[in-house]
């Protein structure tokens, strides 16, 4: 290989990472600046800067360790689906982020568990007193609701506005591109079916999305559009599809919403009521929209009145900063949807999530209703974003005095750099398929029509640099100009598929959220950062943060950021967040390629591709036999006293102000009909089945609640039974056994069939890798790509291993080779083994299914036993030798091994020991070395 053919890779400079970090566990370490350009890993989760998160993200963490107790079984079954049960998708695995899970959390505990629905409740259950001073509420002459603290990062005491009282609002901080969206998704799917399944419950199954302007609702438009992202991603149990029956409706859509079931999509322009003899709208997009057609009844309804006939309502902003004041009209908006709901039942708006990655006032501060918070640091140290990294390679003055028609001669030097970067993104990413995109920001507009003509005279940006303005002045200043509206609509669709013509894209940096690229990798930016003018530096970055879809996500990408000094200083403020911003005088090149080396088809190695080792079947749920459950209470006990002492307590002071008896009687007790049907019902949300199975269970529970569950038969209609059948701990434990039976019966082991064509290693496609790799001779590959130093020892020892004809690392799903196995929670899971190996011995060829395993997991076992029977039962359908093996460093390092064999003889060895767990599975008996 020569020097040319090895890339640079993120590994080999000086990055700030955590080594073997992943977004999908909680945070247990973070990066810390411990002097110019140096960073250190410090113990725990980075604190949060919020009035709440802190003291909120501990009682979470508890509620999830104790296995989320006080969650109804709708939550429960969501939460297993989303979290615990493996997904997989056309384009791969799928996992959802901790970020999006904790924030699920969070908002299902604050609201269901903990009950909270005002912000003064909030704010009193959570709030931790700093040592710098006391946090006051109080409300105003005018009846509005204050909060007084000391803010440490400002230095100072701030005052800032609550919501009103009985407004269940909170704000979910998540940084951008972190799938704040798709948790949006979520909280819309958990409120929908708790309405359905729940009785009683206060949520809502009609919804409000809301943006601030056209541009972020066409990007909203292209995930709840028909309801994709629901369909697209693993949202709904699919045992629960046939109850799933979202009515979308977009806007300028001209439809009537349905009872129940609906969900608006729009900017805050199409609710708020506009003084339409207006010549200049809000937003110049709006004047895009023209007038409703006059021959649809419908279409005349403004959206606002259509909204405001619907039962139940909850409403979620996106990029919420826009809101934070009662007086501006897009909260006088909502606002008056709460009213409307008040006037109607008293209740008011089911719930006010307020989504963004810089949820701050205009003072500086972030809203005191806070609850979840994912700053940006944390999602670069998890990958989920790209990396900032500022190319510093000239020490020229900024440039303070020019004409603006000279900007582009002016700042050409900055220019000559970025593009000169841009050109190398194109030669790494373009091997995977991508097309980087250079962002300039310039100083206004005549600076960036200056520096757009100097972009034209290279050759490759000839005809493909694309110049947004934006309006200088006025009520809309910073939003883009109509003129250029549709150019920037139709780019912010069309730049990531690769389809549009542009690769440079020149504005002022006020175009600010909602125009998100992914493929921009360069930001250049070429004008002053003052404080005048009110941009963040996430802001300012956040343009490019998205990561490029192509690219593993397990992968560092990197956003290079050139441009000025100021601009260079002003990037840095991002350090004050807890995000270390490296600089570099020598450019990383993206990734290093792994494909298959087209000379080496002799070291080609087959798979065997199988069919599913489970499947769910529901099914032979008729042979549920009641009478083998064991009793779950006595019938001693139904002779109880049937009286309850209840106490009633202040709702504020927590002092008991009355106390009575209450007698269950026939009056006051359901009916066994009604009790029976809710626990059926219980039991089949419980079991994860669809409801069409109703009429087979409701005699099997009404059996067992008969003849079994209190230890001998008795009449249902007695009110002690009733009552004792109205309690919610023998509910659950009904339930609990009848799901338990339930899932034993829907959980069928397959046989094993080969089917198809095999895995051939050597149609992998091309893919990129950042994590360790090494050299070998014996793999078709250009290079093994392993996960860490462990692996890379062992493909160096399987390279000289003199019986080992080929072999190859699976690298997960790049390869595409995997078994089933089922979790110790129930659910199937995916196993990806990390090396494929073709052994020569006198009796012909062996093939190995390898693991190397440092530390162990509560899963390994289950996937052990998996790959062993995957193994036996290939071995005999196949005709071929299959053996699985699992290699613990501690045995791989305390041994000189020349032969593959050597190594298998030592790992028997150990397998032999007492107590020792099986570390070698092969065709003929446990232990069959080869």
């Amino acid at each position: 290989m020569t020097s040319a053919d090895r890339h640079t890779s993120i590994l080999d400079i000086d990055l700030p990472e955590i080594p073997d970090r992943n977004p999908f566990t909680p945070p247990s370490s973070h990066l810390v600046k411990k002097g110019p350009n140096q960073w250190g890993i410090a113990e725990g989760r980075r604190p949060s800067k919020t009035l709440l998160v802190n003291r909120i993200r501990r009682a979470v963490d508890q509620w999830r360790a104790d296995g989320y107790p006080g969650a109804t079984e709708t939550t429960r079954r969501l939460f297993q689906f989303w979290f615990d049960e493996d997904h997989a998708l056309p384009t791969g695995p799928f996992r959802y982020y901790f970020c999006q899970r904790e924030a699920m959390e969070t908002l299902v505990y604050l609201h269901q568990v903990q009950g909270l629905r005002d912000c003064y409740e909030l704010i009193t259950s959570f709030y931790e007193e700093p040592e710098t001073g006391q946090l006051e509420l109080g409300i105003t002459a005018r009846g509005d609701r204050k909060v007084r603290r000391f803010v440490p990062e400002l230095g100072q005491v701030v005052e800032q506005d609550l919501p009103r009282e009985d407004l269940p609002r909170m704000a979910i901080k998540m940084a951008t591109g972190s799938g704040k969206t798709v948790v949006m998704a979520l909280v819309i799917a958990w409120s929908y079916f708790h309405r359905r399944f729940e009785d009683g419950s206060d949520l809502a199954d009609n919804f409000l999305v809301v943006a601030p302007n056209v541009i972020v609702f066409e990007r909203l438009r292209q995930d709840f559009e028909s309801g994709k992202v629901f369909h697209e991603l693993p949202i709904i149990p699919p045992e629960w599809k046939p109850e799933w029956k979202l009515n979308v409706i977009l806007r300028g859509d001209a439809s009537s919403p349905r009872a129940s079931g609906n969900l608006f999509v729009t900017n805050i322009q199409q609710i708020y009521d506009r003084d339409e003899s207006d010549d200049e709208p809000i937003n110049p997009v709006a004047a895009l929209l023209g007038p409703a057609p006059k021959g649809d009844i419908h279409s005349s309804e403004p959206m606002l009145e259509r909204i405001k006939r619907l039962p139940n309502l909850m409403v979620l902003n996106d990029e919420a900063h826009h809101v934070h004041d009662d007086k501006l009209k897009w909260n006088e908006a909502l606002l008056t949807l709460d009213d409307n709901l008040r006037r109607r039942d008293g209740g008011g708006l089911v719930a006010w999530l307020d989504f963004s990655a810089t949820p701050k006032n205009q003072n500086g501060t972030f809203f005191p209703w806070i609850v979840v918070d994912y700053p940006l640091a944390q999602a670069v140290e998890d990958r989920i974003v790209k990396t900032p990294l500022i190319i510093h390679q000239t020490d020229r003055p900024d440039p303070t005095k020019y004409a603006h028609g000279d900007a582009g001669d002016a700042y050409n030097e900055w220019i000559t750099i970025g593009v000169a970067r841009w050109r190398e993104h194109v030669k790494d990413y373009g091997a995977v398929g991508e097309k980087p995109i250079l962002f300039v920001m310039a100083e206004d507009t005549r600076d960036a029509d200056a520096i757009a003509e100097r972009l034209e005279r290279e050759a490759d940006l000839k005809g493909r640099v694309l110049t947004i303005h934006v309006n200088r002045s006025g009520k809309n200043k910073g939003e883009i100009s109509k003129a250029d509206l549709d150019k920037a609509r139709e780019a912010a669709r069309e730049i990531d598929s690769g389809r549009s013509r542009y690769r440079a894209v020149v504005s002022v940096l006020m175009l600010r959220e909602g125009w998100d690229v992914r493929n921009v990798s360069v930001i250049l930016g070429l004008r002053p950062f003052t404080a005048k003018a009110n941009i963040l530096p996430e802001q300012a970055i956040g343009r490019g943060l998205r990561l490029m879809r192509r690219i593993p996500r397990d992968n560092t990408q990197i956003l290079e950021l050139i441009g000025t000094k100021a601009f260079e200083e002003f990037v840095r403020e991002l350090e004050k967040e807890g995000l270390g911003v490296a600089t570099s005088r020598t450019p990383p090149k993206p990734g290093r390629r792994v494909y298959p080396v087209a000379d080496r088809p002799h070291l080609d190695i087959e798979i065997p591709r199988t069919s599913a080792l489970f499947e769910r079947a529901y099914k032979n749920i008729e042979v549920v036999d009641p009478e083998s459950f064991k009793p779950l209470a006595d019938e001693e006990e139904l002779g109880a006293d049937l009286k309850r002492k209840i106490k009633l307590e202040h709702g504020i002071v927590g002092v008991t102000v009355h106390s009575d008896e209450v007698e269950f009687n026939e009056e006051n007790v359901p009916p066994i009909e009604n009790l029976l049907s809710a626990l059926t019902n219980r039991v089949i949300r419980k079991a994860r089945i669809t409801t069409n199975c109703f009429q087979v269970l409701y005699p099997k529970v009404r059996s067992y609640v008969r003849d079994r569950c209190f230890g001998g038969r008795v009449e249902l209609d007695d009110v002690a039974v009733r009552r004792a059948l109205n309690d919610g701990n023998l509910l659950e434990a009904v339930a609990s056994v009848f799901a338990r039976r339930i899932g034993e019966l829907t959980t069928e082991q397959r046989s094993l069939e080969v089917v198809g064509e095999p895995y051939r290693l050597s149609e992998t496609p091309e893919f990129t890798w950042r994590r360790h790799f090494t050299t070998a001779d014996k793999t078709i590959f250009n290079v093994v790509a392993c996960y860490n130093n462990f692996e890379a020892r062992f493909a160096q020892f399987l390279d000289r291993a003199e019986d080992v004809d080929r072999f190859a690392e699976l690298a997960e799903w790049f390869t595409g080779f995997h078994v089933q196995y089922l979790k110790s929670s129930g659910a199937i899971g995916t196993y990806y083994p990390d090396f494929v190996v073709v052994q020569t011995t006198d009796d012909g060829p062996v093939n190995w299914i390898i693991e190397t395993k440092g530390r162990e997991d509560v899963e390994v076992a289950a996937k052990d036993a998996q790959m062993a029977r995957w193994c036996n039962e290939v071995s005999a359908v196949s005709g071929q030798t299959w053996k699985y093996m699992k290699v613990p460093q501690l045995i791989f390092d305390r041994g000189s091994f020349s032969s593959l064999a050597s190594l298998v003889r030592e790992v028997e060895r150990a397998s032999t020991v007492a107590g020792a767990q099986q570390l070698l599975v092969g065709p003929g008996g446990d232990g069959d070395a080869a």
